[in-house]
């Protein structure tokens, strides 16, 4: 087990360099509003799809990665998904019609949804312990730092014509680069470690549960991204530089909530999903009534926060509620694919409320999902006083 821990400080800069490519996907932060413009001929839902197809991709391709990491190491696949993500985003600069660019967004997720769970098991095969927890903190804020960046970069970009921002795809090729000469070696995954036996169980209950919660959670949280560009533009508050400065300040905050989650997962292990989910309710509460640019900051910084203690609890948690070690790495990758159903239902779960109770009000989707999201704070309260919460997870 030593051996594992002997890794030089770029082999583990290139292993979080890989939640990097989970945040490329914000280089396009901005321009959902100025699409909807540019094709009027279609419903602001089709044109969603945009934001939500790869999350789509991200349910069948998130299952597709436990297969594949049994037969190529994690390294091999991370470098083929960095590939295709950067000539299938960078490629939709040169599409012209809306049906072809949501085709490059299927293929996009296609990468984008198969490397996702990996940033994770990755981490979950090479370290062990608090230096796992701290390493996915530290994941979830290196990601979300590269989403900073590349936010602002977009929102730049945007300026000059919302095509432009595709031209930051190319930040996929550096981290393809990182990753090839600096990512430590591992074999794949051995079938048999991770094949129940006749009778054995996978998953418990709670697994079921976290999964449940997966799904309309990130519904909820999906609402922050795809609203945002609308109601700034929208509503005259910005243009895209205060988009991508709010989309900027959430990935900002979920660096620093990353760079904090190891010491702060010892004192509050048990409590870090209702802290989590809370911190993501207020501030779509906020944005209900936000009317200045600086409160969509506030609640830029108190998503993002919310968001970055998000990832790294519920990974935890999942793969802590298996009915054995073996079985967290496929905890994950069903949980990877709740996620993405989640994101991808969202507009279609909210839509279906609006018109259920004939919402027809400024910001309804906030609304909605800011309600639903402090409804499942109750909820992750509820588990902890029923089950315990999270203390096996952290213990995994």
């Amino acid at each position: 087990m030593a051996e594992k821990k002997k890794y030089t400080l770029m082999n583990t800069v290139a292993v979080l360099s890989v939640s990097t490519l989970l945040y490329l996907a914000t280089i396009n932060a901005s321009s959902l509003a100025y699409m909807v413009k540019e094709f009027p001929q279609y419903d602001i839902t089709t044109v969603k799809l945009f934001s939500t197809i790869p999350s789509l991709m991200m349910i069948v391709c998130s299952l597709l990665s436990g297969k594949l990491i049994q037969i190529f190491p994690i390294k091999k696949i991370v470098i083929g998904c960095a590939s295709l993500m950067f000539a299938a985003g960078f490629g939709t600069y040169f599409v012209f019609n809306l049906p072809a660019i949501l085709i490059m967004r299927v293929i996009y997720g296609m990468g984008s949804g198969t490397v996702f769970p990996l940033a994770n098991a990755i981490i979950q095969q090479l370290y062990e312990g608090e230096e796992k927890a701290r390493l996915l903190g530290f994941r979830a804020g290196f990601g979300a730092l590269f989403g900073a960046a590349v936010t602002m970069v977009g929102g730049w970009l945007t300026s000059f014509g919302w095509r432009y921002a595709f031209f930051g795809y190319l930040f996929a090729i550096p981290v393809a680069l990182l990753v090839l000469f600096c990512c430590p070696s591992n074999e794949p995954i051995k079938k048999e470690n991770s094949t129940a036996k006749a009778g054995e169980k996978k998953y418990t209950k709670k697994t079921f549960y976290v999964l449940l919660f997966a799904v309309f959670f990130n519904a909820c949280m999906m609402s922050f991204n795809v609203e945002l560009s609308l109601v700034i533009t929208g509503e005259n508050i910005g243009g895209a530089g205060q988009v991508s400065m709010v989309a900027s300040t959430n990935t900002i905050f979920a660096f620093i909530a990353g760079l904090i989650f190891g010491s702060l997962h010892k004192k509050t292990q048990r409590y870090m999903a209702v802290i989590s989910t809370g911190l993501v309710g207020l501030a779509l509460a906020i944005l209900c009534f936000a009317q200045n640019f600086p409160l969509f900051i506030m609640c830029g910084a108190i998503f993002g926060l919310g968001f970055g203690f998000y990832n790294p609890t519920y990974n935890l948690l999942i793969a802590g509620t298996a009915a054995k070690p073996k079985f967290g790495s496929q905890a994950i990758a069903v949980y990877t694919s709740c996620v993405g159903l989640g994101q991808f239902l969202s507009p279609y779960l909210i839509n279906g409320v609006k018109k259920l109770l004939n919402l027809n009000v400024l910001r309804a989707e906030w609304k909605i999902t800011a309600v639903s999201t402090l409804c499942l704070v109750l909820g992750a309260v509820i588990y902890i006083i029923v089950t315990g919460g999270n203390k096996k997870a952290s213990q995994a």
